[in-house]
């Protein structure tokens, strides 16, 4: 009978709660009510999605429907936040209320502040005739306006802070190192 290592057990146990953990189902479809959207959002504008980045949406804006003035890129929070480094590697969350754009595709986003929260029934996609519905004092963004939603630094800004920090502890560790062969050296001698 062969023993499986322990190393091979403990790497078997890490890799089923991945699986576990990072295994989540993706939401199911939102039911919208039939008088819900865009229309009843505070903020109402046409824009672009961009980029998704854990929850948030960034897109570039055409035009302003209502609301406040804003700038020419705003983020939205356009689903569940999730969790800080490393947990966002492995865990996700999400709800049939979340919002899925598609970047490069043109949408009518509906929003409030300070929080700037949509969902999947608060925003369309720009059509020809959603985008024949924009009111007669539709605006362009402007450069002082509203950036929206405070959105989590991405990936690459958070593998450098972290790499950053692996590389100062072993900057560390190598200075204690020469620190001591110098004073066993300084015993030797004398």
């Amino acid at each position: 009978m062969m023993r499986v290592p322990v190393v091979g057990a403990l790497l078997g146990v890490l890799l089923g709660a991945l699986l576990v953990l990072g295994g989540a189902a993706a939401p199911a479809s939102a039911s919208c009510a039939a008088d819900v959207g865009p229309d009843g959002s505070d903020i109402v504008f046409v824009g672009v999605a961009q980029e998704e980045r854990r929850g948030f949406t960034r897109f570039s804006v055409d035009q302003v429907w209502s609301g406040p003035d804003l700038a020419p890129t705003v983020w939205v929070l356009s689903g569940q936040e999730q969790g800080a480094f490393p947990l966002w590697l492995v865990q996700s969350s999400g709800s049939s209320d979340d919002a899925s754009f598609e970047p490069g595709t043109a949408y009518v986003v509906g929003t409030s502040a300070p929080r700037f929260g949509t969902g999947a029934c608060s925003s369309v996609e720009a059509t020809p005739a959603e985008l024949a519905a924009a009111p007669a004092d539709a605006r362009e963004p402007v450069a002082g306006g509203l950036t929206g939603a405070d959105p989590p630094i991405g990936a690459l800004a958070t593998t450098g802070l972290v790499l950053g920090g692996v590389a100062l502890l072993v900057l560390l560790r190598v200075l204690v190192w020469r620190r001591r062969a110098r004073r066993l050296s300084e015993l030797a001698r004398g």
